[in-house]
């Protein structure tokens, strides 16, 4: 329908005549009437009078179909959180920008944007000599900008308190990134107390089945971050600049991560905890190496490959043909279950590339052994 004929329409569905509608706008009858022959397009500035005036919104004034629109922007979005799932950021990315030229004002499509970048930046706590940390600093820049900058129109534009929750999550992980901590301790204020998480209001609201397939949801991801942070634990320096732990405390810590990985997942199928095994047997493996175990650093290395491998197999989030966890625990859940794992390469990418250090300090043949099964799944996939 032309905006000629959506006036028209709008027009009689009020009981308004030409000359009324021609008074309210103080023009003249006959333009009114060129409108609604399409001789003629009304001037932009009349539109908000018009929208007021008929109790509708500009869009459809315009002839935008609301609903097809919303459906669209809801299906758009779900992709992108499909290809974020499945750690197919660029893909995202790529889509959402796209939409964005077609909805510019949609505060669904900027938030799933600001989450994809969010991925994107991390921390420069250590590891980094000064050179390397200005370097990935400069290049964090714009995404750190862009981010901002989407959040910060959200919360001042929109009243959706989802949309407002993702949108502090993201900024909160910005300025992380940027060491802005009070400015992070600001926007997380915003946030509910976790005694008030959603979580906890709907296990209580639920009965019978349901309630026990979302604790067991919940179980999942709660176990997911207390292992993340035993892990980021061991990584954090204390002010001094120093670790908190020495080597041996480490290797402890990490056996412990695979121990309770071991005892909730009794054969094997560990699903979406291979990030974490993957992640403890690495560290092993340095650990190890460090004190000239090579056969113990080699073992871990071996089981490292093993859990990327694994990891890297699991199906989309969305496919049919996942796998149940083998957990009496889990049982009956299906992996993968949650977001979890880098947003750029495999975790056999990650594992082959971190292995070059390991050159001078582990039996060649056996360590190219692994990085050929390692090199064979990544040709796969």
């Amino acid at each position: 329908m032309s905006i000629g004929e959506t006036i028209k329409k709008l027009r009689k569905q009020k009981d308004l005549t030409q000359e009324q509608l021609a008074e309210y706008l103080n023009i003249s009858p006959q333009a009114i009437s060129r409108w609604e022959i399409n001789s003629t397009l009304p001037d932009i500035t009349f539109i908000p009078m018009l929208a007021n005036i008929f109790d509708v919104s500009s869009d459809i004034l315009l002839g935008i179909d609301i609903d097809a629109k919303e459906k669209r922007i809801e299906a758009i979005y779900k992709e992108a959180t499909n290809h974020f799932y499945n750690h197919q950021n660029n893909e995202a990315e790529k889509l959402l920008r796209t939409a964005l030229t077609e909805y510019p004002n949609s505060y669904k499509l900027m938030e799933r944007l600001a989450l994809i970048l969010s991925t994107n930046i991390g921390y420069c706590d250590g590891g980094w000599n000064e050179e390397e940390k200005k370097k990935i600093e400069e290049e964090r820049k714009p995404i750190q900008e862009e981010i901002i900058a989407l959040c910060e129109k959200i919360l001042a534009e929109c009243a959706e308190d989802n949309l407002r929750h993702w949108s502090i999550h993201c900024l909160c992980r910005a300025y992380a990134s940027m060491g802005e901590t009070e400015k992070v301790v600001s926007f997380a204020k915003k946030m509910p107390y976790k005694g008030f998480a959603q979580e906890n209001l709907i296990t209580e609201a639920l009965k019978g089945t349901k309630k026990y397939n979302y604790m067991q949801q919940q179980i999942v991801h709660n176990t997911d971050d207390v292992l993340n942070s035993i892990a980021l634990l061991i990584q954090t320096p204390l002010d001094d600049g120093i670790g908190p732990y020495n080597p041996d405390e480490c290797i402890a810590l990490n056996h412990k991560i695979i121990d309770i990985a071991n005892i909730l997942i009794e054969k094997g199928s560990f699903g979406d905890f291979n990030y974490q095994l993957v992640g403890a047997h690495r560290s092993l493996t340095f650990l190890y190496a460090q004190k000239s175990d090579a056969a113990a650093a080699l073992n871990h290395f071996r089981l490292a490959a093993k859990h990327a491998i694994m990891y890297d197999s699991m199906p989309p989030v969305n496919d049919d043909s996942r796998e149940e966890y083998t957990s009496l625990l889990f049982k009956g859940i299906k992996f993968p279950s949650k977001i979890v794992g880098p947003p750029f390469t495999t975790m056999t990418e990650s594992l082959l590339e971190n292995s070059r250090a390991l050159d001078s300090v582990l039996p060649a043949s056996e360590l190219e052994e692994i990085r050929n099964e390692l090199r064979k799944h990544t040709a796969i996939n």
